[in-house]
């Protein structure tokens, strides 16, 4: 078993999700990306993922449908939103159902990398 933090990384367009992806493994995150909802939820059938991060905004399904449909059988995974509209409603929701944060778009990769690091120590010390 990897001690590597695994994030998958939603977002509809597949050059964010890559380029998110590449960074946060060049610091040494396991990442899977996703571009779809669906997509997603088939990753989150086949690993073990410790941390969510989803646009918000997506075509098929937006990030905080997904975190409900992933608590029915992830209920403690981490997860984070990311988008480029912070004052929206669906973000207001979400937070409500136990989204941890949000981080507005250009993302802050020190602020992502200190913020995945210290929930991966969290998870692992209520282990």
């Amino acid at each position: 078993m990897s001690d590597l933090t695994s994030i998958l990384v939603v977002d509809d367009q597949p050059e964010v999700a890559s380029s998110l992806a590449d960074i946060l493994e060049f610091k040494g995150f396991k990442v899977y990306p996703a571009f779809s909802g669906a997509e997603a939820l088939g990753i989150l059938k086949k690993h073990v993922i410790d941390i969510l991060l989803t646009d918000v905004r997506m075509p098929d399904m937006n990030g905080v449908a997904l975190y409900r449909e992933v608590r029915k059988t992830h209920p403690h995974l981490t997860t984070y939103l990311m988008t480029a509209y912070a004052a929206d409603e669906i973000i207001r929701q979400g937070m409500k159902e136990g989204i941890k944060t949000v981080l507005t778009k250009p993302l802050d990769i020190d602020l992502i990398v200190a913020l995945f690091t210290a929930a991966k120590h969290i998870s692992s010390k209520a282990r």
